[in-house]
């Protein structure tokens, strides 16, 4: 701290704070004051003269306390602070800052030098008067780091990419939390070419921090290259991984150098399948943004996505004329195709069955539920119908259908049979039929599981009330229990569920039924049971009674999957436990989930492992980040998880590595944060990586599960991802761009400078008066309740001292 000026102030309160006024009464008091003081004590007969003295010297002391009390006097001091701050230069050392377009021909990096050396008596005067630590970084590389990429005068400018994003991104993760920033300098020309974060964006960041940036142009905008290119940059699919069938964006970016104007063709192949075509205009230079859409492929797994640009001849897509590299048209990354997104159609009539089980249905995310309502048969199909039923358009992946006839959904497509037919058994569409007063007429029995008895259904209703009379249970089987009836993942607490839903004192059962027979192909997952006394889950179905889920698999490799059931009010389960839990609903929910996933082909949904890179496309350098893990069966990631994983770059002609090059390959290390499991790579070599992840497959006690030749199961995942090497796109646009340096500061209050400014910027900045270099005035003594650390107390102490040995004199001397 240094001391800039002394004073003298005063603080009164009010009414002395009065201006002119309030300070003349005061002193006019305090005169009257030590008058009457002067004169109560002078008239008194039995005091000496040096009691006397004594008395009205204490007195006057604490008078004096009193009336400083409401003027607050203080000696001030003017200190001017001088805390230790920073201030970041980034300095551009790409290929393009070798063009000498600067005064006497000149290379920008070279002007940038010479510049730097006429300000260093600059730099040492804000180093040594202001303790200013400048910060010189060098940009010119993805793989930016705020602790290695630092700026030297001897440093070649050879870096392959102007990566201003990536610069911006990374230094202000490091330097965010600085309190004493004075700024955040840009040098350079303007010429970015980065592809991971918008350079923009980053700016805006640092805006909002509080250090708009100042950038310094150097370098010619009227500098062009002859060279003319189209390059593909930047592609990614949206979303990412993508569920099957569901609608995929492929972005790119693609920059159009001596082509700006042009019409160009852009493909997409999907596993070497061209699944989109279509034109677009190159409108500017850089970063013309290309977007095609096309449907994730039906089965999950990893698939390359390839896209192309050009003119198109004979059916290719291939290169413009005069382009000076072919080999950068086209840019391929991968896509995992998951088998979440499962599409349901639900077509059935306004009723509570339909309503509860679309609720049970539409709490899975995975869902994708599409309703079509035939009220009535007369009623003509809607436009919508229509386009729902449009089983090719649609891609479903499970139908469920009501309590409608058959004949009625001809009406909406006279073919809809015959469709529906082709899926299940070529396809392996899943199709599951309910129960209700118009269910199983007209349908065809060769997809049926059962031989349905039209009109057939087991009820007791009470005529004059309508209530039921009878109630069923809904027993599963031991079939049922490992599949649609199963509630839990043990099966003990499955069974136990289902026997606290049918027993006695619960009235969450059904109140009918449509009669079934099973065909002999059929597989019988739950029965009726009108019993009042509970029957306990898993039991067979005797010979008596009726089934009500049943269940085959028909068609090629028995893939189309089909379900009977026969209830229509599981509706009534949801009141199981209300209001105290809402148990009924996790049993009503699971149940009509496991159906949908049977029909699916996903039941199996907990134990997966799963490897998640955070870029499917990088350049040679760039770090890598893999999240890893392995699910437990509420979904939630295993942080007991055994995990090993490794990467092996593929040659050219592998799909994967074979047993002995993963053996030989060492794990990678594995790091946590608040995320989850990690791990960082850093790829050097372009091509395509196999990335293996395994883990021994646990038992409910947590023992490894073995398989029938003693060795352990383990689940595995697998990933890809392409590495590019970072060919150099710098020297394709070497003009200096000056807007662009506008839109990174002046678009968020920093200022836009020439090379030739630097010097006076740095005098303006050794003037600049920050917050907290303002000077700051220090009181002695310092009357504020919060800052006076001990003076008040010690004040009234004096106060008290003076007036309290007055009265103890006086009481002493016999003059009380």
């Amino acid at each position: 701290m240094q001391v800039a000026d002394w004073f003298v102030t005063l603080r009164p309160a009010y009414p002395w704070s009065i201006p002119f006024y309030g300070l003349l009464a005061w002193a006019v008091l305090a005169l009257v004051l030590i008058g009457i003081t002067l004169w109560a004590y002078g008239s008194h007969p039995q005091l000496s003269r040096r009691r006397l003295a004594v008395l009205i010297i204490l007195r006057l002391f604490a008078l004096t306390v009193a009336l400083m009390t409401a003027v607050r006097p203080a000696v001030g001091v003017q200190q001017e602070p001088r805390y230790p701050s920073v201030l970041l230069v980034g300095i551009d050392l790409s290929e393009s800052m070798t063009v000498q377009d600067e005064v006497n021909s000149q290379s920008r990096i070279e002007a940038v030098r010479r510049m730097l050396e006429k300000c260093q008596p600059l730099l040492e005067e804000l180093s040594q008067e202001q303790q200013v630590q400048v910060v010189f970084y060098a940009i010119g590389s993805p793989d930016f780091d705020p602790s290695t990429s630092l700026y030297t005068p001897s440093a070649v400018a050879d870096g392959k990419r102007s990566d201003y994003g990536t610069y911006l991104h990374r230094s202000f993760e490091r330097w965010q939390a600085e309190r004493f920033l004075r700024g955040h300098w840009l040098i350079g020309d303007g010429a970015d070419n980065g592809q991971r974060y918008s350079a923009v964006a980053e700016a805006a960041r640092w805006a909002r921090r509080g250090v708009p940036l100042t950038t310094f142009t150097v370098g010619d905008e009227n500098t062009r290259s002859d060279t003319r290119d189209l390059v593909v940059t930047a592609v990614q699919c949206d979303p990412a991984p993508a569920p099957i069938k569901t609608e995929v964006t492929v972005t790119a970016s693609v920059q159009a150098y001596g082509y700006v104007g042009s019409r160009v063709v852009a493909r997409v192949f999907v596993a070497e399948k061209s699944v989109a075509t279509d034109e677009f205009l190159l409108s500017q230079e850089k970063d013309n943004r290309i977007r095609l859409t096309f449907k994730a492929p039906d089965q999950p797994g990893e698939v390359k996505v390839r896209l192309v640009v050009g003119q198109e001849r004979d059916g290719q897509i291939v290169p413009l004329s005069g382009e000076s590299s072919p080999h950068n048209n086209a840019s391929e990354t991968y896509l995992t195709v998951t088998k979440d997104g499962i599409r349901v159609l639900v077509i059935d009539r306004l009723r509570w069955e339909n309503t509860l089980l679309l609720d049970a249905l539409r709490s899975d995310k995975r869902f994708d539920i599409n309703l079509v309502l035939r009220q009535t048969q007369d009623l003509p199909p809607t436009l919508q119908e229509r386009q729902f039923l449009d089983f090719e358009a649609q891609a479903y992946d499970v139908v469920i259908i009501g309590n409608v006839r058959g004949s009625e959904l001809l009406q909406v497509d006279a073919a809809f049979w015959d469709k529906l037919r082709e899926r299940v058994l070529r396809r392996g569409l899943g199709v599951m039929f309910l129960g209700g007063e118009h269910a199983y007429y007209d349908l065809p029995e060769d997809l049926l599981p059962v031989t349905p008895l039209p009109g057939k259904i087991v009820e007791a209703v009470d005529p004059a009330t309508q209530r039921p009379l009878e109630l069923y249970q809904i027993v599963p089987t031991e079939a049922g229990l490992d599949k649609m009836c199963r509630l839990a993942k043990d099966r003990a607490e499955s069974a136990a569920l289902w026997n606290a839903l049918n027993s006695r004192r619960s009235r969450a059962k059904i109140t009918g039924y449509n009669r079934l027979i099973r065909k002999p192909t059929g597989t019988i997952y739950a029965w009726a049971a009108p019993q009042v006394d509970p029957v306990e889950a898993g039991r067979p179905m005797p010979e008596n009674r009726d089934p009500l889920l049943v269940g085959h698999q028909i068609g090629d490799a028995n893939r189309g999957r089909v379900l009977a059931f026969a209830a229509y009010d599981t509706y009534l389960w949801t009141s199981f436990g209300q209001p105290k839990t809402r148990q009924g609903l996790d049993i009503h929910q699971r149940f009509w989930k496991q159906c949908v996933l049977w029909l699916a082909h996903q039941e199996e949904e907990e134990g997966q492992a799963y490897i998640r890179p955070a870029l499917r496309q990088l350049k040679v350098g760039t770090e890598q980040t893999l999240r890893v893990g392995v699910k437990k069966p509420n979904g939630d990631d295993d942080p007991e998880a055994e995990m090993t994983v490794k990467i092996v770059p593929l040659k050219s002609d592998q799909k994967e590595p074979d047993a002995e090059e993963l053996e030989r390959t060492p794990p990678e290390i594995i790091f946590r944060d608040a995320e989850g499991a990690k791990v960082l790579h850093r790829p050097r070599q372009p091509g395509e990586y196999f990335v293996l992840l395994s883990s021994p497959k646990k038992n409910e006690q947590g023992q490894p599960v073995l398989d029938p030749q003693g060795r352990p199961v383990l689940l595995q995942a697998a990933a890809r991802y392409i590495v590019q090497p970072d060919v150099s796109e710098e020297m394709l646009r070497v003009n200096a761009d000056h807007d662009f340096m506008k839109r990174l500061s002046q678009a968020y209050g920093g200022k836009a400078l020439r090379l030739e400014d630097l010097p006076q910027a740095l005098r303006e900045l050794k003037q600049h008066t920050f917050a907290w270099t303002r000077p700051k005035p220090r009181y002695y003594p310092d009357w504020r309740r919060d800052h006076s650390q001990g003076f008040l107390p010690l004040w009234l102490f004096l106060f008290a001292f003076f007036l309290l040995g007055e009265w103890g004199l006086r009481r002493l001397w016999g003059l009380v």
